[in-house]
């Protein structure tokens, strides 16, 4: 299983790369262990958007989005995600992104990619339940959240549900332990 989500995670935005999109695609691979949550947050810009979605990056104007310009996109981002386990909230900081060259954002051929992680405590032998949402809206309003679960959380949990609401861009795991 771990090896299906590293290969998403690669492939994502390699796959993207490959071809434009006439839309902007917005999706959120969540990743649950019992003690880390990954995200990785993928937007790739549309033909008719990226460049437009380039410039809200590109804050100076100067063509190119630097390390800080990057950080700053990836920080609001992650501050529309909302994360609880068992009703405590976690944030996703310290986030690593990835953005497409001007050309490629205008051409909807580059990948927006930004990836976090949050330490989390979850007892194996207890009935658990997250909740996962993110409402970042500049560019879209439609998200996919598509989760996945580390494989120490498979070994020693069962009952594994996902629910997704009604809501874009929310969803629930429950599972219990073993």
């Amino acid at each position: 299983m771990r090896g299906l989500f590293i290969a998403a995670l690669v492939a994502l935005p390699v796959a993207a790369a490959a071809h434009p999109h006439s839309y902007t695609d917005q999706q959120v691979q969540l990743s649950v262990g019992l003690e880390v949550a990954d995200v990785s947050v993928v937007i790739v810009p549309s033909t008719g958007d990226g460049a437009a979605i380039f410039s809200h990056i590109d804050l100076d104007g100067d063509g190119t989005a630097s390390n800080e310009e990057a950080q700053a996109f990836g920080a609001d981002v992650l501050a529309t995600a909302e994360l609880t386990v068992d009703g405590r909230a976690f944030a996703f900081t310290e986030a690593d992104v990835t953005i497409p060259s001007a050309d490629e954002a205008a051409k909807g051929a580059g990948a927006i990619v930004i990836k976090a992680s949050t330490p989390i405590s979850l007892s194996e032998a207890e009935a658990h339940q997250v909740d996962f949402g993110i409402g970042y809206g500049v560019f879209s309003h439609d998200w996919f959240v598509q989760p996945f679960f580390h494989p120490d959380l498979i070994e020693k949990t069962s009952s594994r549900s996902v629910d997704r609401t009604k809501a874009d861009g929310k969803v629930v795991i429950r599972f219990n332990g073993p």
